[in-house]
């Protein structure tokens, strides 16, 4: 009976050896991303808003402009730029931002426009695709005041809209973080 026991141990002991072996954790490291999205992806959504969102200003006085880099929501596949529409809010106005004359450049007020693509795929052009990132520059008509809730949304013809709420900071230096509420 003894050696039954020892070798019922055993079996014990080794099954436990090897399945602490298989159970362990996965000491992978994933794939960082190279820079994330911020906020939640709604669905239907086509573009969604990737690292920080920034305010060129006047120090000590006001925000004139907003940049941010935007993507393609993980299912779409491609979108044209040109069919995209802004539309700028805070406190006091509403307005809808029109795009600067072939869609690239500095913007004056009131309008917006591409000033980079980021990993670009074939020739330059208003159409973003797979793994491409717009920056965009948006101009409001007036000036951004410090401690102001701001929201810009990006309409396309299809699908859920992308709203991108901050707030800018109490003290307005030439560049500022717009931080998210």
């Amino acid at each position: 009976m003894a050696k039954w026991h020892f070798i019922f141990l055993t079996l014990v002991l080794v099954s436990g050896i090897f399945a602490a072996g298989c159970l362990g954790e996965d000491t992978s490291a994933p794939v960082p991303a190279a820079i994330k999205p911020q906020g939640s992806l709604q669905p239907g959504q086509v573009l969604q808003v990737f690292g920080d969102v920034t305010g060129l200003g006047i120090p000590r006085g006001t925000v004139d402009t907003i940049t941010f880099t935007v993507g393609l929501a993980p299912d779409i596949k491609t979108f044209d730029m040109e069919k995209l529409i802004i539309v700028y809010a805070d406190a006091i106005r509403t307005e809808t931002i029109s795009p600067v004359a072939g869609f690239r450049g500095d913007p004056p007020q009131g309008e917006w426009a591409i000033l980079s693509v980021q990993k670009e795929v074939g020739n330059p052009n208003n159409r973003i695709e797979y793994e491409e990132q717009f920056v965009i520059r948006v101009n409001p008509k007036a000036p951004i005041v410090p401690n102001q809730l701001i929201t810009i949304i990006l309409k396309t013809p299809t699908g859920t809209p992308t709203s991108i709420r901050r707030i800018t900071p109490t003290t307005i230096m030439a560049e500022n973080l717009l931080l998210p509420i």
